[in-house]
């Protein structure tokens, strides 16, 4: 008898091949749009805005390489008024930086690009000019050895327009200095003053910065052009509508190069290990940069801009940059090793750090001059680019041969006494009163911040910036006896002042955190999703193949089963095995999970979006096709099995495994975000699988514990009630024919176990065994009531997505955990 469900695993398995093939298709064809040339003769016209994009993208990249050959410059007058911190030294021209030529002789930066045309913002996304300035900065952390100091008395000023290049050995600080200017540092002790304009630093300065990571955080499926509308769609104004977001992404990627590679993938290494080909290590930074630039900030920080580029991409990219910062009145801070001299003469300004100590901050072609003063003498001849002999000047910690290195510092008190100088010249000059402070202690700090903010908020805003830092750091003096003033950490308010002259003055209402709100980043947040799981081979079309082969398997394992008591054995063996494979499966996709945390953490670190509004649009992009693949592999194991037949007996049975199935998905991915790395997370993984088999009550029920006490961590077991209510669904109220009786063998077995059985041998009990009578019928209740498997079914239901919930909460909070413990 024929007990298979043709009609509902034939059409399963044809739609899942389809399914599955649809999305590999359209991956196929947005990777090599030719692969189907052959049915497509007729070539399209290229439009007219792709040739105009082209013909930008030769201007910039003829511009960006004419950068090698000259010098750029501030006009004479213009840009910002730093302190002057070496006069009169007069030294012959090749014992300066080779880059320093006479700027009368080389044409001015504007001249350069006269006949390059520079892409102007649009109507209402203007760059506002301000000044950054920042006094005393200092960090320090808690350590079993004692207090670990790694940045200590910085000094620095930036002005529009502006390109300053953050130079240092390894473990200098420079890292460190960015974040504290980007506001993105958020642990350690941070001490200083960090003024905008003249004024104390409020929460609404971080939607005028744009943070540049070295390495970026592209979902690699997704087209140029997808990448920017949705970093439009979040950092973008609602106010400025679909229409002026696609203008202004259209004109970002023109001016940075990339208009031409609008439906070009991003590409890189997808979860995996499958590596997806796309756009280059230079068009890749570019990107980065036109991500960052979108909004138009005022402040643009570079971490390590040209790191892992060619000398030519590297060139193009700080081309970019510094047309950009002269076209737009944008300050660039970028941290920079070992620049070429071609990029090292764009840079403006310069600011050297060592060991967490300030050795130089100011003109480019001052740096040279400021250590001649000190005695460190550079020669062009032999230390090569002033930058590097700066790098090597400074650098400590290893045998520095005379001859080679000539004099130079070699320990930390030369260092440090070296740094003493230059800051004590810097206050000197810019007028700052008062003795350098160093970082203050966590107690200190802890109590100095709300007096500094309101001694902030009173201190007057008609004065220049050396005033309101000056007010700041008396204020701070008066109320810590010493004290350095208190940096608020990212995205909290250090109190700001207002724009009226004199007097005491109010605090304006704190600027939004978000540029857009929840429903906005919420819809972009769940394109990108989409994009990233259909696209993937990996994930959506891959793993619907894979559920549906594994269907086949298990189904013809057990195909056709018939519908009397002989088949009880292997119905519920299979619900089991269904069950496991359920379980087991999502150990395949590990690698995304732990994919989505560096992107939601890098994401995070950025302030990009709302971490529930990012949480609820992955919910509703994974959700859904998970429940697919669950339902892909119950529909077709049901089917050739021959499970109990019923339409309300199928949707039950879906129902469990569907959910079944997203508990375990969704622990999975808690463990991924919960732990440091893969391997940790397979471990606590694996602690929850442990737990789901053993105490599924069908290796060994409750009642047969020998510890019964051990029997309280089958509420922890989602296997344990989807298994309860598979068997209700399969065999509640359920009646079997037995009147086949027991197999021959069967009872052959059965006295060869129990050979001293003299019932067993008895002719009368063998023939009522082996022929019961036509009457006979298994009662399945009975094997419920062995298994305790007593709740209602909707009971059931109810208790697993009560769990599928929680471990959903669990995850959310791992993630906001693991965000913040991740803080820079």
């Amino acid at each position: 008898m024929e007990t298979n469900i043709t009609w509902l695993w034939l059409p399963t398995v044809l739609f899942a091949h389809a399914f599955a093939g649809f999305w590999l298709l359209k991956t196929l064809l947005l990777h090599d749009p030719q692969a189907l040339s052959f049915c497509w003769r007729r070539r399209r016209p290229v439009s007219k805005s792709v040739l105009k994009a082209r013909a930008l993208q030769k201007a910039n990249e003829a511009a960006c390489a004419a950068t090698a050959d000259v010098v750029l410059h501030l006009p004479k007058g213009a840009g910002p008024k730093a302190p002057v911190i070496v006069e009169g030294i007069d030294q012959d021209a090749e014992d300066l930086d080779a880059a320093s030529l006479d700027v009368e002789a080389v044409p001015s930066v504007d001249s350069l690009y006269e006949d390059v045309p520079v892409p102007q913002l649009a109507g209402n996304m203007r760059v506002e000019p301000l000044t950054l300035e920042w006094q005393r900065l200092g960090c320090s952390y808690r350590a079993a050895t004692g207090t670990k100091v790694v940045l200590q008395d910085v000094y620095g000023r930036a002005a529009p327009g502006e390109m300053q290049a953050l130079l240092g050995p390894s473990g200098a600080g420079k890292s460190t200095l960015m974040d504290i200017l980007a506001q993105r540092k958020s642990v350690g002790t941070l001490s200083g003053v960090l003024l905008v304009g003249g004024r104390p630093v409020s929460r609404g300065f971080i939607r005028k910065t744009a943070y540049v990571p070295q390495d970026d955080n592209f979902v690699p499926t997704m087209t140029t052009m997808e990448t920017m509308r949705f970093y439009a769609a979040i950092i973008l104004p609602d106010s400025i509508g679909r229409a002026g977001r696609q203008q202004r992404v259209e004109e970002v990627l023109d001016a940075v190069g990339l208009g031409t590679h609008h439906k070009t993938l991003v590409g890189g290494v997808l979860p995996g290990g499958l590596m997806l080909r796309g756009l280059s290590g230079g068009e890749r930074k570019r990107l980065s940069i036109a991500a960052g630039i979108l909004a138009a900030p005022s402040v643009v920080y570079l971490d390590e801009p040209t790191s892992g580029l060619d000398s030519f991409a590297a060139l193009t990219v700080m081309g970019y940059m510094k047309r950009m910062a002269r076209s737009n009145g944008q300050i660039v801070i970028a941290s920079i090793h070992q620049p070429r001299s071609a990029i090292w003469s764009m840079f403006d300004t310069v600011s050297l750090l060592s060991s967490g100590r300030l050795m130089y901050t100011g003109p480019r072609d001052g740096l040279v001059q400021w250590f001649a003063s000190r005695g460190y003498n550079y020669d062009a001849g032999l230390h090569g680019v002033a930058s590097d002999w700066a790098l090597d000047l400074v650098a400590i910690g290893f045998h520095k041969p005379k001859r080679f290195y000539g004099h130079t510092i070699t320990n930390k008190e030369q260092l440090f006494a070296a740094s003493a100088a230059f800051v004590a010249r810097y206050r000197e000059a810019a007028g700052i009163k008062g003795e350098p402070q160093a970082p203050a202690s966590a107690g200190s700090i802890a109590g100095l911040s709300g007096k500094l903010r309101g001694a902030m908020r009173r201190s007057s805003a008609g004065g220049s910036s050396r005033a309101a830092a000056a007010a700041a750091a008396a204020a701070a003096a008066a109320a810590a006896a010493g004290s350095a003033a208190s940096l608020a950490p990212s995205g909290a308010s250090s109190g700001s002042l207002s724009s009226a002259s004199g007097g005491d003055q109010l605090e304006p209402a704190p600027a939004p955190l978000w540029a857009t709100g929840w429903w906005s980043q919420y819809a972009a947040c769940l394109g990108r999703e989409l994009l990233a799981v259909t696209r993937n081979p990996a994930d959506v079309a891959g793993r619907t193949l894979t559920f549906s082969w594994v269907a086949l398997l298990m189904g013809l394992l057990y195909f056709n089963m018939p519908l009397d008591a002989s088949s009880l054995r292997g119905r519920l063996n299979l619900l089991f095995n269904g069950l496991v494979f359920f379980c087991l499966m999502p150990y395949v996709s590990m690698s995304l999970y732990t994919a989505d945390k560096k992107f939601y953490i890098a994401d995070a670190s950025a302030k990009l979006y709302r971490a529930h509004a990012y949480y609820a649009a992955k919910a509703t992009a994974t959700v859904p096709f998970q429940v697919l693949s669950a339902l892909i592999f119950t529909f077709t194991v049901y089917g050739m099995a021959g499970l109990r037949p019923g339409a309300i007996h199928i949707l039950q049975n879906g129902v469990v495994t569907s959910l079944l199935y997203v508990i375990a998905v969704q622990v999975l991915h808690c463990c991924a975000v919960l732990a440091p790395n893969q391997d940790a997370a397979f471990m606590l993984s694996i602690m929850w699988s442990t737990v789901q088999l053993l105490m599924s009550n069908f290796f060994i029920t409750f009642n047969d514990l020998r510890f019964k006490w051990l029997s309280f961590l089958r509420w922890f077991s989602a296997l344990y009630y989807a298994f309860e209510g598979l068997s209700r669904v399969e065999f509640g109220s359920a009646k079997f024919d037995c009147s086949g009786g027991v197999d021959p063998a069967g009872v052959t077995f059965l006295k060869q176990l129990m050979p001293n059985s003299k019932f067993l041998n008895l002719s009368a009990v063998t023939n009522a065994l082996i022929n019961p009578g036509p009457d006979c019928v298994a009662d399945t209740d009975a094997l419920l009531n062995y298994y305790q498997f007593l709740r209602p079914f909707k009971t059931t239901v109810a208790i697993l997505l009560g769990y599928w919930g929680i471990t959903h909460l669990l995850t959310y909070c791992a993630m906001v955990m693991v965000a913040r413990r991740e803080r820079r």
